[in-house]
């Protein structure tokens, strides 16, 4: 009998320590959400502008979410989507440190787009997670906007929400 009360006892102090990390773990001090962002204001004249791919987002979830956030705030730009994109270049080449300048001016030709956004999503912890957004000129390569969330949210609305914020942070100056 006192194995018995041993287990029983290992197993609620261990599900109260577990308890206690993971919910220590998921406010990490942190609020649900914070980042910051700009875009600058000739951006917002440009006509098309291509969302490629986001490193560390496999399924597409993040890429998708931020097109469809963008599209919402800024719907005179015409967006050309990363699966379009994904059907003439390969997708390791199109990740921001990867990205050459001549695949950079290719797509603004073949697309006819002035800009890409490119992106990266990190995570750090199960439920904490960073999306890094950049909008390039094709032409020259500068940075004509950037976006960068950190949020504590799992699962698809936590990536839908990250996206909406990573947009709204795109402020005009």
């Amino acid at each position: 009998m006192g194995f018995e009360r041993f287990l029983a006892f290992s197993l609620v102090i261990g599900g109260l320590l577990f308890s206690s990390i993971f919910s220590a773990g998921c406010s990490g001090g942190l609020p649900p959400s914070s980042g910051s962002g700009f875009i600058r204001k000739e951006a917002l004249e440009y006509q098309k502008i291509a969302i490629l791919p986001f490193k560390g987002d496999a399924k597409g979830e993040a890429s998708d979410s931020f097109a469809q956030a963008f599209h919402e705030k800024f719907q005179t730009i015409t967006l050309v989507e990363r699966k379009q994109i994904l059907g003439m270049f390969e997708e390791q080449s199109l990740y921001a440190g990867q990205l050459s300048e001549a695949t950079r001016r290719e797509m603004g030709k073949v697309f006819g787009v002035e800009a890409i956004i490119v992106g990266n999503v990190y995570y750090p912890s199960i439920v904490r997670w960073l999306l890094q957004v950049q909008i390039i000129e094709v032409e020259t390569g500068e940075v004509m906007g950037r976006s960068m969330v950190e949020i504590n949210y799992a699962g698809a609305e936590g990536v839908k929400k990250a996206c909406g914020i990573a947009v709204q942070n795109l402020m005009p100056r």
